[in-house]
């Protein structure tokens, strides 16, 4: 038996040595003849121990040549090569190797395949136990036997994969959120495996780190360290993989960044026009690069407004819309947008304006300093100041007295300098409501009045009457009036001979306010001459009296300068104006009379002024006027007009026939220029008469004076009220639009065309019929 041993030691032996020897004959000079060189097939590692590398639930296939030139093999038997237990055989002795029984110590899961290149024994569901050496047998009829070994190298990927921070929190998906500028650390643990795996850290295919810091029995880790986080690392994924073999996919975990940054930029976006008072405008406030997005507030000088809630636009990017009403305050004023992410509530970033508000002038008067209002007199200096609030700075300033503008005059000691206004040595006319106004693009203000005072003697006032007319034995009452402030407390009267001034006694007078009434009766031609009067106040004495002119009553001289004016609004009116002449010392009327053709047509008299209104004139007719002024002494000669009235639109279109009928012919229009200049050449010879009655009265008036030795005193007539002539009027006073005389036809009454309708009188109405209608 140990003899049959050792021979058949040495056939094994003989088989090996020939098997190599052919295998190295096979594959020429590019293998060893220490190496099994077998075809290629996938999972078999090349060397002098053929290995085979399977994946645990995968399939193998262990070689085992049973191919031998004329021969074929009756035994085919696998062992495992460490415990020398049968795991798969082919008995064939009995009959063919197809038709051979297989035995399987594996099962369903070994099968050796006779028909594959190479054959072998084929394992599926590769088990973590399968892991080991092989060999194979093969005996043949008439060769020796052949032996082969087979490494089965079972990879089993590692079975778990865990992350964690800082090596205490395991972490998954998401890691953070960490802040700009730290480091966070990542410790990546594979579990189990065979052979133990290699853990490394990948960045989008990027190799980070794969060095293993630590291998505790079936526990591998790589320790992954990112100092100073930027923006950058937001969102980037960082993968941990674990592989022990290029047959399997490796093991991945992944873990996304996540970040907290601060605000990047915030801004506020203001209209390109400055603000306006009043106004309501939307400011906006956008700050990006948070995350999360920040919280915008607002702040006017250190305290926070009200406002809607941050709007997300995208991204990192947040907006806040705040509807501000400004008002002149907020001119200047700092407005903060704060922005704030939540999560680091120590880094806030702000942008700050200064707000510009348009508003329209304030203004405010002031009296200067030193001035006591209450007490200023004439020949006081006064200063006013206009205190100014407005933005854009006013365009112009201007003052005012009573509505009316003032202007610079140094002359006049009237001085405006910037926001200012002096006036020195102030008189009485100086007195009233003074304003100043500013204007600027946005409107105009006016201060409220502040009212001048200015204190002065009394002095005589200007519309009043200075001569007075009477007959000896008759009583007349002479009125002094004057202006003061403060009221007159006293009068005196004086007559002034040619030799002498006499003192009236007070008794002789009456005081009403600001007037004194003397009853004064000239007894004697010698009492004929010029009364003085003068007033006394707090501020004192006056210093000029009152001269009145006391002379024997006569008739009133004629009215000049009188005026005929078509009012071509109206048709068929005329105003008839004159200048009242000297009255005789006595109150005098006024009266007009309207001729036609030699007859009067109408009158009206005791007027007190020269002024009258006609109407219900005929068209394209001449008629003449007549003014008289008349008083308690007679009438004087009357001033006489001649006045064509025109003809109307509608008159012009009418046939020579229909013109006749308003009594005026084809002779006399085409006349009209002939007419017209004759009517000028009479009021050139009425203006002639008119002057040289004037200075004949003048003349008269200073032998009279020279005669009584006393300086003739200032005439004034009652102002009838000034004519102010307008286009739209037809040049006649708008205040005076009632007429005072209306022709109207008698009897049957015929309508006429552009005639108005009658109007109700000013004063009075006279109704007479016009002479041949």
């Amino acid at each position: 038996m140990k003899a049959l041993r050792c021979g058949e030691v040495a056939v094994v032996v003989v088989v090996v040595m020939v098997v190599v020897t052919l295998d190295s004959c096979y594959c020429g000079t590019m293998v060893s003849r220490k190496q099994t060189i077998l075809p290629y097939t996938p999972g078999i590692v090349r060397g002098p121990l053929t290995e085979v590398m399977a994946v645990v639930g995968g399939e193998a296939v262990l070689p085992c040549d049973i191919k031998e030139p004329g021969d074929t093999p009756i035994l085919v038997l696998f062992y495992n090569g460490e415990t020398g237990k049968p795991v798969y055989s082919i008995d064939s002795r009995t009959g063919t190797l197809t038709s051979s029984m297989h035995w399987s110590a594996l099962g369903e899961r070994a099968h050796f395949n006779l028909t594959s290149t190479p054959t072998g024994l084929h394992i599926i569901r590769v088990e973590p136990q399968d892991h080991g050496e092989y060999r194979c047998r093969v005996d043949f009829r008439r060769s020796p036997t052949r032996n082969l070994q087979v490494k089965l190298l079972v990879v089993v990927p590692p079975h778990k994969l865990q992350v964690y921070e800082a090596g205490q929190r395991e972490v998954r998906e998401v890691v953070g959120p960490f802040p700009l500028g730290t480091s966070v650390t990542l410790t990546c643990e594979a579990t189990g495996g065979r052979p133990l795996p290699r853990v490394t850290w990948w960045h989008e295919g990027s190799l980070l780190d794969d060095v293993s810091e630590e291998t505790r029995g079936q526990v591998t880790w790589n320790t992954l360290t990112l100092p100073d986080l930027t923006r950058q690392h937001l969102h980037r994924v960082i993968t941990c993989q674990a592989a022990n073999s290029n047959l399997t996919q490796p093991l991945r975990s992944s873990v996304t960044l996540d970040m907290s940054f601060p605000p990047e930029d915030v801004v506020i976006r203001v209209p390109s026009t400055p603000l306006r008072e009043g106004e309501t405008q939307e400011l906006v406030c956008e700050a990006g690069g948070s995350r999360p997005p920040a919280a915008l507030t607002w702040w006017l000088r250190g305290r926070q407004l009200s406002a809607p809630p941050t709007q997300l636009l995208e991204g990192t990017v947040t907006r806040s819309t705040l509807a501000f009403t400004p008002s002149r305050l907020h001119d200047g004023a700092k407005l903060t947008c704060r922005a704030q992410n939540t999560q680091l509530p120590s880094r806030t970033l702000e942008d700050t304006v200064t707000l510009t508000v348009y508003y329209a002038p304030r203004v405010e008067l002031r009296a200067g300093q030193s001035l006591v209002m209450s007490n200023i007199k004439e020949g006081d200096d006064v200063y006013f100041e206009c205190v100014i609030s407005a933005n854009p700075p006013v365009q112009g300033l201007r003052w005012l007295l009573q509505g009316d503008l003032l202007r610079h005059n140094l002359s006049a000691g009237m001085i405006l300098t910037n926001q200012s206004l002096v006036l020195q040595r102030v008189g009485r006319h100086s007195s009233g409501l003074y304003n100043c106004a500013a204007s600027n693009v946005l409107g105009t203000a006016t201060s409220k009045p502040l009212n001048l005072n200015v204190k002065f003697r009394p002095v005589c006032g200007a519309r009043q009457q200075w001569t007075y007319g009477g007959a000896r034995g008759q009583q007349v009452n002479v009125t002094c009036q004057v202006d003061s402030n403060p009221a007159v407390h006293t009068f005196r009267w004086a007559f002034n001979t040619s030799t002498e001034m006499v003192n009236i006694p007070r008794n002789r007078s009456r005081e009403l306010g600001s007037r004194s009434i003397m009853a004064y009766t000239p007894k004697t031609h010698h009492d004929f001459g010029t009364l003085l009067c003068w007033a006394d106040n707090e501020v004192g004495a006056q210093q000029l009296p009152c001269v009145y002119l006391v002379v024997p009553a006569s008739v009133p001289e004629p009215v000049h300068n009188c005026s005929a004016w078509h009012n071509a609004s109206a048709a068929g009116e005329v105003v008839v104006v004159c200048e009242p002449g000297w009255g005789g010392g006595l109150t005098q009327t006024f009266s007009l009379e309207v001729w036609r053709g030699g007859t009067t047509v109408a009158s009206l008299g005791q007027r007190a002024e020269p002024f009258f209104t006609v109407t219900g004139l005929a068209p394209g007719t001449e008629y003449e006027l007549a003014v008289v002024a008349s008083n308690t002494q007679g009438a004087a000669t009357p001033t006489r007009l001649t006045h064509h009235t025109p003809i109307d639109v509608a008159e012009k279109r009418t046939s020579a026939a229909a013109a006749e009928s308003f009594g005026v012919g084809l002779g006399l229009m085409r006349a009209m220029p002939v007419v017209v200049v004759a009517v000028a050449a009479g009021l050139s010879l009425v203006l002639c008469s008119v002057v040289t009655v004037l200075i004949i009265r003048c003349r008269l008036a200073r032998a009279h004076a020279h005669s009584h030795a006393h300086a003739r005193p200032k005439v004034v007539c009652e102002d009838p009220g000034t004519l102010t002539k307008t286009f739209d009027d037809g040049g006649f006073d708008v205040r005076q639009r009632d007429p005072d005389l209306i022709l109207v036809k008698a009897g049957r009454r015929e309508p006429q065309p552009n005639v108005p309708a009658t109007r109700p009188p000013t004063y009075s109405t006279i109704t007479a019929p016009l002479p041949g209608m």
